[in-house]
């Protein structure tokens, strides 16, 4: 179990980065940043505060 759900990560991970590959040092700084962002904004959504 514990396997398959590492893969289901690495893979995961592996889609989300290549993403941002054409981007120059995209692949994972930016992929990073974003995802990042985008869990602090879901968050907050969440929570019920703006955004902004």
């Amino acid at each position: 179990m514990l396997m398959k759900f590492q893969y289901m990560v690495l893979e995961s991970w592996g889609t989300w980065s290549g993403l941002f590959e054409p981007l120059p040092y995209g692949d994972p700084y930016i992929a990073t940043i974003v995802l990042f962002a985008l869990t602090a904004a879901a968050a907050k959504l969440i929570v019920g505060q703006e955004t902004a």
